[in-house]
């Protein structure tokens, strides 16, 4: 899976919920990977610490708000 293209279009920055609801549909994919690339993706929108961020989309999911 290409997250680059995946998430063409989603601006973490104009509504994060949206863009958090987007990259949760594309972790869920079948072809999706935990890999390099997917971690320098997080990095440039600013997230240092994938572990804690996928902590944080977890429990958003769980509490209904993505």
């Amino acid at each position: 899976m290409d997250i680059y293209e995946f998430m063409e279009g989603y601006d973490r920055e104009f509504d994060e919920n949206e863009f958090d609801a987007r990259l949760w549909e594309a972790m869920n994919e079948q072809d999706f990977e935990l890999d390099d690339v997917f971690e320098e993706f997080l990095h440039e929108y600013g997230i240092a610490n994938t572990h804690e961020f996928l902590k944080q989309l977890r429990i958003k999911k769980q509490a209904g708000f993505i």
